[in-house]
């Protein structure tokens, strides 16, 4: 069968009147949800000796936890929600424990030296910023988590300033998922290592279509548990301390 007969029997077929019986039950709660990681030098994504790998990975690039796609170094979303969790490893990380809401994290925390929260038992409690997001012509990947902890904090708590202090033009308040923010990555480095941080900037407002988009998404972040995916993959940062 050459092309132009599988491209009339795909409309033909694509014309018919089916209807999704048997799967009612595929929700977002019964979904396994994509995180957005951001590669460091130390990722198996980036090693050509690694089943992980994917080609064309480069440290500073983000990619789909999912579908193995990179998204690249910059891209734009939008926020639909927002979350503060603690992640609590074994010693070293040493493996994923559980995800605890703030105030049982503190309920749970023993030792509070600053930046290193453990438990009684010496597992380590790391604060994480979470935010689900829209990627701007990644649409049709749904909504994906952005979790960003350690190194990444400080960049999350200026992006959270800044996305809930901004003023439209005819003078109110934006809605977080009114705004369009570009993220690009930074270089770090001091005497521990090297590694990259996400940075955020404001460059629009959503049009119509992303709007639209965005609110029936947003709909649907009620049901959506990123937490049923366990472990490293959700910790984005893979930093060297």
């Amino acid at each position: 069968m050459d092309t132009q007969d599988k491209d009339k029997l795909k409309a033909a077929i694509f014309s018919t009147d089916d209807k999704a019986d048997g799967f009612e039950m595929l929700t977002p709660d019964t979904m396994a949800v994509p995180f957005l990681r951001l590669l460091q030098k130390l990722s198996p994504q980036i090693d050509k000796k690694k089943p992980e790998y994917i080609d064309g990975a480069e440290d500073g690039m983000f990619f789909n936890t999912i579908t193995k796609k990179l998204i690249g170094s910059v891209f734009e979303c939008v926020v639909l929600k927002f979350e503060r969790i603690y992640i609590e490893w074994k010693p070293n990380r040493g493996g994923f424990v559980s995800y605890h809401a703030p105030e049982h994290a503190e309920q749970l925390a023993t030792d509070r030296t600053f930046g290193k929260w453990r438990t009684s038992t010496g597992n380590e409690l790391q604060e994480n910023y979470v935010y689900l997001v829209l990627v701007a012509g990644h649409e049709q990947d749904g909504v994906m988590v952005l979790s960003l902890s350690s190194t990444a904090i400080r960049a999350a708590r200026e992006w959270n300033r800044l996305m809930t202090t901004h003023i439209l033009p005819n003078g109110k308040k934006a809605l977080p998922y009114y705004l369009i923010w570009h993220i690009t990555t930074e270089y770090k480095e001091n005497e521990k290592g090297s590694w990259y941080v996400p940075s955020m900037r404001f460059v629009d407002y959503v049009d119509a279509a992303m709007y639209e988009r965005a609110k029936a998404e947003r709909m649907l972040t009620r049901n959506i548990d990123y937490k049923a995916i366990e472990g490293p993959q959700n910790d984005i940062t893979d930093t060297p301390f």
